[in-house]
């Protein structure tokens, strides 16, 4: 049996299931057509009915309403930051990549960063725009894929940033303690590393939310865990930071054999910014989500707004970051001042 949904004059789908048809709401129609799984073949509507069910279409239509505006506020937004992310988080790769002097553990850390921020800006926010234009539009199909393209890439993306900023606290606290455990080689193994494991871990979840249509399972679980692992080791590593920072302070006033504090302050710091810019986008977007789920209102559109609203701010960290080295590091500063100047010279060189 199949169930086809056809959008007519007024907005509301018309459901056919066999031969009976029946006039729904949007929402209401998602959600027959989500209990009527039993009944249906595996076909090529299996996709939407499995993966897309806690995804919900309001097929706003109405221009003046606070719900259509603020969709196409962040399809708009989200289609003009994209470019700029991936510009800015290009110019600081090219940077770290050409100058050998950065080719250390913590500047080819902040090139990984750098290339999660890239992808952010390649991969989900213009699908996340494709999304909120579907759900302008009605479109169905188009809503369903772009919604699960920009989850899966978008929480594993999120999930490498965490990953990236917990080994750079680690790296900082050994660097500062004179143990060098992490070099440029073992970095590289450990971001490729995290790299495929969130891979085949998304990979996992989403088989298991084909098969099962459970979207919360013991991988969510598992996922959560490593973050609260990952943010307690971040914390600890600064705590012994400053504890070093601190005591060799001490030092310097005593007239003892010590490092340059300053210059490791600096370091810290810019990371610590980076954090916080991190945790300022990310809380307000991951509250939402807590807050409405477990309210039982995720299926509103008060709910969808908020939730999509701090979505846009979450992206636009990753276009914050670069300008964030940009500031703090006089190395990369320099560098992108420079790769500025030859891209114009050459420019004016073709014109003349």
């Amino acid at each position: 049996m199949r169930v086809r949904i056809n959008t007519v004059r007024n907005n509301d789908p018309k459901v056919t299931v066999g031969k009976e048809k029946l006039h729904c709401p949007a929402a209401f129609a998602l959600e027959r057509f989500g209990s009527s799984k039993q009944a249906m073949s595996y076909s090529s509507s299996r996709l939407p009915d499995s993966w897309c069910s806690f995804l919900i279409i309001f097929n706003a239509s109405e221009s003046t309403s606070l719900y259509y505006r603020v969709t196409l506020t962040n399809c708009v937004f989200s289609s003009l930051l994209a470019p700029m992310t991936v510009v800015a988080n290009g110019l600081i790769l090219s940077t770290i990549c050409k100058n050998s002097s950065l080719r250390t553990p913590s500047y080819v850390l902040l090139a990984g960063l750098a290339l999660t921020d890239f992808c952010t800006g390649l991969l989900t926010q213009p699908f996340f725009a494709v999304h909120q234009w579907a759900d302008l539009t009605g479109n169905i199909e188009m809503f369903c894929i772009s919604g699960v393209i920009t989850q899966s890439v978008g929480y594993s993306l999120s999930s490498l940033t965490v990953i990236v900023m917990t080994i750079m606290a680690v790296e900082r606290w050994l660097h500062m303690s004179r143990r060098s455990l992490l070099t440029v080689r073992r970095v590289v193994i450990l971001y490729i590393t995290s790299a495929v494991l969130l891979i085949v871990f998304n990979a996992c979840h989403m088989y298991n939310w084909y098969h099962t249509n459970e979207y919360f399972s013991a991988l969510i679980v598992i996922f959560f865990l490593g973050t609260v692992l990952c943010f307690f080791i971040t914390g600890f590593s600064y705590f012994k930071v400053f504890r070093i920072i601190r005591h060799h302070q001490s030092q310097i006033q005593t007239n003892q054999n010590a490092i340059d504090i300053d210059k490791y302050k600096k370091s810290v710091f810019t990371i610590i910014y980076i954090l916080a810019i991190f945790l300022l986008t990310y809380v307000p977007f991951v509250c939402n989500l807590a807050v409405f789920s477990i309210m039982g209102f995720i299926s509103t559109k008060l709910a969808r707004v908020s939730v999509n609203a701090c979505a846009v701010v979450v992206f636009s960290s990753s276009f914050v970051n670069p300008l964030l080295y940009y500031w703090r590091i006089k190395e990369i500063r320099d560098s992108v001042k420079r790769i500025l100047r030859n891209v114009c010279c050459k420019e004016s060189e073709n014109e003349s």
